[in-house]
C-alpha cells in the first residue's frame, strides 16, 4: 500500500513537473526567445490561436506581453506561419485590411506599400513574422532578421489592430489572441 501510494505521488510529481515545464517554454525557436528579451523583462503568453480561411491552416499567432495581459504598453504579436506566400500577395491582404479601418488617399497608399514592402519578405511554410509594439516605437522582424523600425504610430495601431481590434475579421480567433475565449 506503501509502495503504491509514492509510486502515485511519484508519478504526480513528475506529471506536474513536465506539465510546469511545458507551460513555461513559449518558444520553442530560441532566436526568437531572445530577440524578445532584449525589449521585455518577462516574457508571458497572452493567447494564442491559428488562423483558417475555408479549411485552411493560415498562420499560428501568439501574443506576449511582460504580464501575460492585453491591452498592454508593450507586447509582442508572433505569426509562424502555415503555407507559403508571395510578398505581393502579403502586401496587398495587409493593405486591404488596413483600408477596413481607415480611408487612405493615393499618396498614402503609396507610402504604405513602400513600408510593407519592407517590412515583408516571401513567405514559405514555417517562416516566421514577429512584431513589437513598445511605447513609442514598433519594430519587425521577418527570421529573425530586423526589417523595419517606425515611430508612426498610427500605422502600428491600425497594423496591429488588424488582430487586435474588437471587430477584427475574426472575432473568435482574436479573442483567443487576447486571452478573452473563455
Amino acid at each position: 500500500m506503501l509502495l503504491r501510494f509514492l509510486i502515485l505521488l511519484f508519478l504526480f510529481l513528475n506529471l506536474n513537473a513536465v506539465t510546469f515545464a511545458a507551460e513555461q517554454k513559449i518558444f520553442k525557436n530560441i532566436t526568437t526567445e531572445n530577440i524578445l528579451n532584449n525589449f521585455f523583462s518577462n516574457l508571458k503568453l497572452v493567447g494564442q490561436a491559428t488562423y483558417k480561411f475555408l479549411l485552411l491552416d493560415i498562420y499560428d499567432a501568439k501574443l506576449i506581453s511582460e504580464t501575460g495581459k492585453f491591452p498592454a504598453e508593450k507586447f509582442a504579436l508572433i505569426l509562424k506561419y502555415n503555407r507559403d506566400f508571395t510578398k505581393k500577395s502579403v502586401v496587398k491582404e495587409t493593405i486591404e485590411q488596413l483600408q477596413f479601418q481607415k480611408k487612405y488617399n493615393e499618396k498614402e497608399l503609396i507610402e504604405l506599400n513602400k513600408l510593407l514592402n519592407q517590412a515583408f519578405r516571401p513567405i514559405k511554410k514555417n517562416d516566421q513574422f514577429i512584431a513589437i509594439k513598445l511605447k513609442n516605437k514598433g519594430i519587425f522582424y521577418f527570421k529573425d532578421e530586423k526589417v523595419l523600425e517606425t515611430s508612426d504610430m498610427e500605422f502600428l495601431n491600425l497594423f496591429f489592430n488588424i488582430w487586435l481590434r474588437e471587430n477584427s475579421e475574426s472575432p473568435d480567433f482574436t479573442k483567443s489572441l487576447i486571452g478573452k475565449d473563455s
